[in-house]
C-alpha cells in the first residue's frame, strides 16, 4: 500500500520522465547507428563507401556538434528556460535523422552527425537541470538515471537493427521516434521553478500541484521561492562573482573533471568502434555483431541497476566501483592485443576482449548517469544555465578529442598502449570520485547549497589555523 500511495504522489514526475526518455532514446539511436554502419560504409562492397579518414569524421562530428549544441542549449535555457530548450532539442535531431534518410555521399553523413551532435549537446546541457526542478529528492536520482538509461537502449536497438535494415529505413524509423516526442512533449507542464522566475505564483501553484500531488502546495512554493530568492542575480557581472567563490568554483570544478572524465575513458571511441575493435581482437566464436549487442544488453541492465542504487548507496560509491571497473576493462584490452603482437593464438584468449567489453557496460552504472545528477542538484538557480554550458562544453570539447584522436593513436603506437591510457586516466578519476565528490542523495536543491556552504565554512577555520602557523615561522 505504501509503494503504491508513494507512486500516485510522484507519478506525473515520471510521467515527463519516460517521455524525456523518449527522446533519449533516439539520441541513442544516433549513437548506435555508428557502430554497424561504420563496418557496412568501410567495406569494399558497400554501395556508399568511405575511406577510414572519413569515417573518422563520421565518429567525431557528432561530439564536435556537442560544443555548438552546448552554447545554443545554455543560451536557450537562459532565455526560454529548460523545458522549451530540451523541445529545441528535438527539432534539431529532424535534420539529422532527414540526413540519414536522403545520404548518398560522405557529406550526407557529415551534415547528419554535426547536426545530431548538437542535438546531443543541448540535451546534455538541459535535460539534468529540468529533471532537477520537478523531481522530489528522494527520486531525483533514479529519474535522471531512467532519462541516461535510454541512451544504451537506443544504442542496442540501432546495434539490432543496423545489420538488417537499410540506412534509409533506419533514419525513418528514429525519425518516428522523434516525431512522438516533439508531439507529446508540450502538453506536459513548466516546472515550478520556471513561474517563480518570472514572479507567476499562480502558475507556479498549478505545476507544484500537478508534479507535487498530495503535498502542502504553499510549503512547497514558499521552499521554491527561497531557493529562487537566495540565488538571485541581477545581471551576467553578479554571476561572474558568484563563480568565483569557492563554494561555487569547487562545483564547476567537480562537474568539469566527472565529465572530462567520462569523456577520457574512451567511452565515445570504444562504443563508436566496438564492432570494429571486436574484429581487430580477431574473436571468432561468436560474431562481432552479436558481441556488440550482447555488451549493450548488458548495458540496459546496468543501467537499470543503477536507477536502483543512485538514490540508494549514493553517488560517491557508484562513481568508484564504475571506475575501477573499467580500468579493469581497459587493462584486459590492452592485454589482449599485446598478446596479439606477440603471436599467441587469439582462440586461447579471445574470451579477454568479450569480457572486456561487458565489464566496460559498467560505466552505466556511475560514471554515466551519476555526473548528470549532480549537474542537477549542485548549483544555485541563477548558475544553472551556466552549469550546463560548462558540463556541456566540456563533455563536448574531450568526446570530440578522445573520438577523433583515437584511430592516429592506434596508427601511432597501437591499441594496447590506447587502452593502457584509458585505465590510467580511469584510475586517477576512482581516487578522484573518493577524495573529491560530494554526497548528495536524498537532500534537496536548498539542503545541497546549505551543505556545500558548511564545508566551506569547516574548511575556513583550518586555513587560518595553517595562515597563524606559517607566520609564527
Amino acid at each position: 500500500m505504501r509503494i503504491i500511495e508513494n507512486f500516485l504522489r510522484v507519478w506525473p514526475q515520471w510521467t515527463v520522465c519516460i517521455t524525456v526518455t523518449l527522446l533519449g532514446v533516439d539520441l541513442g539511436l544516433v549513437v548506435g547507428w555508428t557502430s554497424p554502419y561504420l563496418a557496412k560504409l568501410t567495406n569494399n562492397e558497400s554501395v556508399l563507401q568511405i575511406t577510414n579518414d572519413e569515417a573518422s569524421w563520421v565518429v567525431s562530428l557528432v561530439p564536435f556538434g556537442r560544443l555548438f549544441g552546448a552554447v545554443i542549449g545554455s543560451m536557450a535555457m537562459e532565455y526560454y528556460g529548460s523545458k522549451k530548450s530540451l523541445l529545441a532539442t528535438g527539432l534539431s535531431l529532424i535534420i539529422g535523422w532527414i540526413g540519414i534518410i536522403f545520404a548518398n555521399s560522405a557529406a550526407w553523413l557529415y551534415v547528419s552527425r554535426f547536426s545530431s551532435g548538437i542535438s546531443l549537446g543541448m540535451f546534455y546541457s538541459c535535460f539534468a537541470l529540468y529533471m532537477g526542478e520537478i523531481a522530489s529528492p528522494n527520486i531525483r536520482g533514479a529519474l535522471v538515471s531512467t532519462i541516461i538509461n535510454g541512451l544504451p537502449l537506443g544504442t542496442l536497438i540501432g546495434n539490432i537493427m543496423g545489420p538488417y535494415m537499410s540506412m534509409m529505413c533506419f533514419g525513418i524509423i528514429s525519425l518516428v521516434v522523434n516525431v512522438c516526442f516533439i508531439v507529446v512533449f508540450p502538453f506536459l507542464p513548466q516546472s515550478p521553478h520556471y513561474y517563480v522566475r518570472r514572479e507567476n505564483s499562480v502558475e507556479a501553484k498549478k505545476a507544484i500541484q500537478w508534479y507535487q500531488r498530495k503535498s502542502n502546495v504553499n510549503v512547497e512554493l514558499e521552499m521554491i521561492e527561497d531557493f529562487v530568492r537566495s540565488s538571485k542575480s541581477l545581471n551576467f557581472r553578479d554571476k561572474l562573482r558568484q563563480i568565483v567563490q569557492k563554494k561555487n568554483r569547487r562545483v564547476f570544478s567537480i562537474i568539469i573533471f566527472l565529465f572530462i572524465f567520462m569523456q577520457m575513458s574512451g567511452m565515445n571511441t570504444i562504443v563508436f568502434y566496438m564492432e570494429i575493435i571486436v574484429r581487430n581482437a580477431k574473436v571468432t566464436s561468436i560474431d562481432p555483431a552479436a558481441v556488440v549487442m550482447i555488451s549493450n544488453a548488458i548495458g540496459i541492465v546496468v543501467g537499470w541497476i543503477s536507477v536502483y542504487c543512485i538514490d540508494r548507496c549514493g553517488r560517491r560509491i557508484l562513481l568508484a566501483v564504475s571506475s575501477a571497473c573499467l580500468v579493469l576493462a581497459t587493462l584486459l584490452l590492452g592485454l589482449h592485443f599485446m598478446l596479439l603482437d606477440l603471436n599467441y593464438d587469439p582462440k586461447n584468449f579471445e574470451w579477454l576482449p568479450i569480457l572486456a567489453m561487458i565489464l566496460y557496460m559498467l560505466m552505466f552504472i556511475g560514471l554515466v548517469p551519476v555526473p548528470s545528477t549532480l549537474l542537477s542538484e549542485m548549483f544555485p538557480d541563477d548558475l544553472k544555465s551556466i552549469a550546463g554550458f560548462t558540463a556541456g562544453i566540456s563533455s563536448g570539447l574531450f568526446a570530440f578529442i578522445s573520438s577523433r584522436t583515437y584511430q592516429p593513436m592506434v596508427d601511432l603506437m597501437s591499441e594496447k598502449y590506447v587502452f593502457w591510457l584509458y585505465a590510467i586516466i580511469m584510475t586517477v578519476c576512482f581516487f578522484y570520485c573518493l577524495i573529491a565528490v560530494p554526497e548528495t542523495k536524498g537532500k534537496t536543491l536548498q539542503e545541497i547549497q546549505d551543505m556545500l556552504a558548511a564545508m566551506d565554512e569547516q574548511e575556513k577555520p583550518n586555513l587560518e589555523t595553517k595562515t597563524k602557523c606559517d607566520s609564527k615561522h
